[in-house]
């Protein structure tokens, strides 16, 4: 039985094939952490909650791509976050493998 690639490997075959093509690509994080500056605990949050995991420029039309292993699911924040993006005038990808995002690139 052959093995699926996890989420995180087909991010970066993502990543790598936009690159290659030349697309303007990044890779978003989002969350949260703690921390301790100047003796002070604090609180960050970052990015936009539901954003997708890589965002690209195709055509001047930006591209939100969420990459899910063979099980995922959209989060609500995420399905909201799609449907936002489309009615804005761009693009939502979810790919669980990176044909899924060569046939629609």
């Amino acid at each position: 039985m052959k093995r699926q690639p996890s989420e995180h490997e087909v991010q970066s075959q993502i990543l790598q094939y936009l690159t290659i093509k030349g697309i303007f690509c990044w890779r978003s994080n989002t969350g949260a952490m703690r921390s301790i500056y100047k003796g002070k605990a604090r609180f960050m949050r970052f990015g936009v909650v539901g954003s997708p995991d890589i965002f690209a420029v195709v055509n001047g039309n930006i591209v939100g791509i969420e990459v899910k292993g063979p099980r995922g699911k959209l989060s609500a924040a995420q399905d909201e976050f799609g449907s936002r993006l489309i009615a804005a005038g761009g693009s939502y990808i979810v790919a669980f493998s990176l044909e899924d995002v060569t046939a629609i690139l």
